[in-house]
């Protein structure tokens, strides 16, 4: 499981429905409810004075974005060179998404599968051996009508007493034992089954479906847990099989190398290779030593693989991404697209903003002399951090509100009032 560990933490905000609907216009460009999901996604807890103020910033945003690009800012030397930067990561969350996680669905009845083994409670009582030769004595020995607990001394559990060992969730039964359980009437007793080193003979006591957690207040949990839970899986498998067709292979002796002192390694050494990918592409003690010697520093016990394995697997699925020509699919193009947004925005509003920002030590001093009474007992060098802060803060505050304000002049954002109702009171879309 650990090698989709590289790539699944960027992958989650995927789990998440919006609409295509307008409900908002500016110079002749549409943005939908499902864009403003990209940008927040609201919670139940979200009142109206907060979703004004996410959908004010949304629009802001949008605005800014629109004048920044009017004056070149896709242009701009540092937009260029972080977008390139990010690239790489981006292109690979967005062929991850559309090749592996788009193609996952949650059925309704796995839903209620899983909720149904939820509710489904078990009392048991065990009776465990490690023998089979024991096993098949005890089988025959209930056959022959022998009670339950007469043969509880033969069991490995001596603190359970009489073998109780409670309700259990069917979620929690193995699959093999679950199915034993639902062919046994209460009171009779299921086994052999063998699980691990041992053996069990089960006696149910009581079977019995809990009223409550109610399906329609744990039905979104449960579907997003299954959906996660098939994200690891299929993802596992997509791994996988990219390691498989890139001829993935590991030398011992390279990796062996890496734990040892650098200056102490001949040239011949540094230039062993450590992983093979393709049949002709090679990675070299020399290359790597460094980075992986600074992460042992801190975990000692790691595996030098696992580390090779970090900056591997990404670099399969950017390789297989490249080779597609991921850059063209409608999803990659979009998360590209987002990130040459959000980077344009920050230049234009760093450049807007906060570099006009100007706070000086007499207008922090002018300020604690007039607001002397809000600082009791304070010198000025005791709180000249504070107040700055507050006046810098204020200054961004003002500057920021001029300048959104001048823009909804100039490009006079059209909202759907319909859609921005609903949003207000938080309707479903």
């Amino acid at each position: 499981m650990r090698k989709i560990i590289w790539i699944i933490p960027v992958i989650f905000f995927i789990i998440t429905c919006a609409s295509d609907d307008v409900f908002v216009t500016l110079n002749n460009e549409k943005f939908t409810v499902k864009e403003l999901n990209d940008f927040y996604q609201f919670s139940p807890n979200d009142d109206s004075l907060r979703r004004v103020k996410v959908i004010d910033d949304f629009v802001n945003q949008q605005l800014a974005i629109v004048e920044a690009k009017s004056k070149g800012y896709a242009d701009d030397p540092v937009v260029k060179a972080s977008m390139e930067t990010n690239r790489r990561d981006i292109i690979i969350r967005g062929y991850y998404q559309s090749k592996v996680i788009d193609k996952i669905n949650v059925k309704e009845s796995e839903v209620r599968k899983l909720y149904d083994k939820l509710t489904s409670q078990y009392h048991l009582a065990e009776i465990v051996v490690d023998s089979d030769s024991l096993a098949q004595f005890i089988k025959k020995e209930f056959k022959k009508g022998v009670p339950f607990e007469s043969l509880l001394m033969y069991s490995l559990d001596t603190i359970s007493p009489g073998g109780d060992i409670g309700m259990i969730s069917e979620f929690s039964i193995p699959n093999e034992v679950s199915k034993i359980l639902k062919r046994t009437k209460v009171g009779d007793v299921a086994g052999p089954v063998k699980i691990g080193d041992y053996i069990y003979f089960l006696k149910v006591i009581e079977h019995k479906k809990l009223d409550s957690p109610k399906y329609e207040d744990v039905r979104q949990n449960i579907k997003d847990n299954l959906m996660r839970q098939k994200i690891m899986d299929v993802g596992e498998k997509f791994v996988d099989r990219i390691i498989k067709q890139a001829k993935i292979e590991y030398n011992q002796e390279g990796l062996d190398l890496l734990l040892k002192p650098e200056s102490t390694l001949t040239e011949n050494e540094l230039n062993k290779w450590v992983v093979k990918k393709y049949d002709t592409n090679f990675v070299r003690v020399k290359t790597v030593i460094n980075a992986v010697q600074v992460h042992l520093k801190r975990a000692p016990d790691l595996d030098p693989k696992f580390l090779i394995e970090r900056e591997l697997v990404p670099d399969l699925v950017y390789d297989l991404a490249i080779r597609e020509r991921a850059e063209k699919i409608p999803k990659v193009k979009h998360e590209l697209n987002k990130a040459l947004n959000a980077l344009i925005y920050q230049k234009y509003y760093s450049d807007n903003v906060l570099e006009k920002v100007k706070v000086d030590s007499q207008s922090v001093a002018a300020y604690f002399n007039q607001h002397k009474a809000d600082y009791p007992d304070k010198k000025l060098s005791d709180v000249y951090g504070l107040i700055f802060a507050k006046l810098r803060d204020d200054r961004i505050s003002q500057l920021r509100d001029s300048l959104f304000t001048v823009l909804r002049e100039k490009y006079q954002p059209q909202l759907n009032q319909k859609v921005y109702a609903m949003l207000l009171k938080g309707a479903k879309k």
